[in-house]
């Protein structure tokens, strides 16, 4: 088993790591010991939890393309750090029995998957941060005619549809979501979640998930029409209930987002697609190699292991990342891979403009994925980031029918944007786990999340979290 997390009286040392010219370096390792640290965020900021270790361990900080820094703990403080470029002479002196071409360096990576990678029957304790927030292009929601509404109260009605279309089109705020929770994987296709402690900054006025702009919308319809009568619904040319309530509405948009299913749902596909040996994975870039056109840029060095560089992009169209992958000479793993959709690729797609009125498409995918060796034999997603942007577009008419009198109100929804969300995973801990281990797993049907109006390290003081960027430390909910 591997430990990245201690517990007891906190101590915390924060810093930022940057090379010769002060410029931030993402994605360094900060390790106390042989296995527990964290990672630099993209500011290239650090916090790491020192206590339960003595004066006398080990410190290194190293990344890709530079010199490692040691030191002993006690002259481990706050502050910043700079590594040294590598001055890479592999180049042109190749130090090495393997003097392979691309192709050779590919096959061998395949051939080696399943040595290298593992992900049933283990259980990973994580740190999760997902960042979310709605760009808005159109929004338009306005009553089209009814059969019983006044003149002001059609007026009323539009007044609330104006003020939600203005607060989607203008309001930039962020949501951001930390966890810390252990998923249980027996297999690919069976994972369990427990969560230890969530928490959520988020201006709740300015909410612009989907649920939220769902359930404003709801209340609007809800504040105007008559509670007390049941009503037939339709959308278009389709019948969506025949017997609706306003009055017993249950809460559908509390329990999606509080669900762990959902969450475990999200979270298990973040690590599968990043395991590199999933049946169908969505990156491909690893296994599909007829797909993908590959060239060795060069060599580098990670502490005193050769590491080759490899660049690809879409041989065929089917194909959609471009990247680079980063690959030890001595296992032939992948141990850092980075990468984005291609020029004008999409992933998932759902397109029923003219039928239903309704589009979605994901694009703009990017992320990063650092791997390390468990015990000695697999390596483990380490540290992923990912980042994808999913442009929506709905434009429905909708008519509510009294079942009592026939009296019809019918208006229209339309709306148009782009949901923008980051979710990075930081691995606390790895074991591997029995089946009889993962049936005994409690998994919980929800999340008690705090709430919290601004941040506050305070609240993860025990525990090795990823530093929050700037501008979430900035964020600040007021009254």
């Amino acid at each position: 088993m591997i430990i990245f997390n201690y517990y007891g009286l906190a101590q915390t040392v924060k810093g930022k790591i940057q090379n010769q010219k002060n410029e931030a370096i993402p994605f360094a390792t900060i390790q106390i010991g042989e296995d527990y640290g964290v990672i630099s965020n993209d500011e290239g900021n650090f916090s790491i939890v020192t206590s339960g270790f003595k004066a006398s361990d080990s410190v290194t900080i190293s990344c890709l393309g530079y010199e490692k820094l040691g030191m002993q703990l006690q002259e481990f403080s706050s502050q910043n750090y700079t590594l040294n470029e590598r001055v890479n002479e592999l180049s042109e002196v190749y130090i090495t029995d393997r003097n392979l071409g691309v192709d050779s360096i590919m096959h061998y990576v395949n051939a080696n998957l399943k040595k290298n990678y593992k992900i049933d029957l283990q259980a990973m304790k994580f740190f999760g941060r997902r960042t979310e927030y709605i760009v808005g292009k159109t929004a338009d929601f306005e009553i089209e005619k009814s059969s019983n509404f006044k003149k002001k109260q059609l007026e009323a009605f539009n007044q609330d549809f104006d003020a939600l279309e203005t607060s989607l089109l203008n309001n930039k705020s962020k949501q951001y979501t930390d966890v810390v929770s252990t998923l249980y994987i027996l297999d690919e296709n069976k994972a369990k979640l427990n969560v230890e402690k969530a928490v959520k900054l988020l201006d709740e006025k300015n909410d612009q998930s989907l649920e939220k702009v769902a359930e404003k919308g709801n209340d609007i319809v809800l504040k105007h029409l008559d509670k007390n009568s049941v009503y037939t619904v339709k959308s278009g040319l389709f019948k969506i209930s025949d017997s609706v309530s306003l009055d017993n509405r249950e809460d559908k948009m509390g329990d999606s987002i509080s669900s762990v299913k959902n969450v475990r749902n999200a979270t298990f596909g973040i690590i599968k697609n990043n395991s590199l040996i999933s049946n169908e994975p969505d990156l491909d870039f690893v296994s599909e190699t007829r797909k993908y056109r590959y060239e060795l840029e060069d060599l580098t060095l990670l502490n005193n292991e050769i590491v080759y560089i490899v660049n690809f992009e879409p041989r065929r169209s089917s194909a959609k990342y471009t990247g680079t992958m980063y690959i030890s000479n001595e296992t032939f793993a992948v141990i850092r891979a980075d990468y984005k959709f291609y020029e004008n690729r999409i992933g998932e797609k759902f397109n029923l403009r003219l039928l239903l009125g309704i589009k979605y498409v994901e694009k703009n995918r990017a992320g990063s994925v650092a791997y390390k060796k468990h015990n000695d034999t697999h390596y483990y997603p380490y540290y992923i980031s990912e980042q994808v942007d999913r442009y929506f577009y709905v434009n429905r008419p909708i008519k509510f029918i009294d079942n009592a009198n026939g009296d019809k109100v019918a208006f229209n929804f339309k709306i148009e944007g782009t949901f923008k969300e980051r979710s990075e995973i930081l691995m606390l801990e790895i074991q591997e786990i029995t089946s009889a281990d993962y049936n005994n797993a409690v998994e919980s049907k929800s999340i008690d999340y705090e709430n919290i109006k601004t941040y506050d390290p305070s609240i993860w003081s025990d525990y090795n979290v990823l530093e929050p960027l700037k501008e979430m430390k900035e964020f600040k909910v007021t009254d």
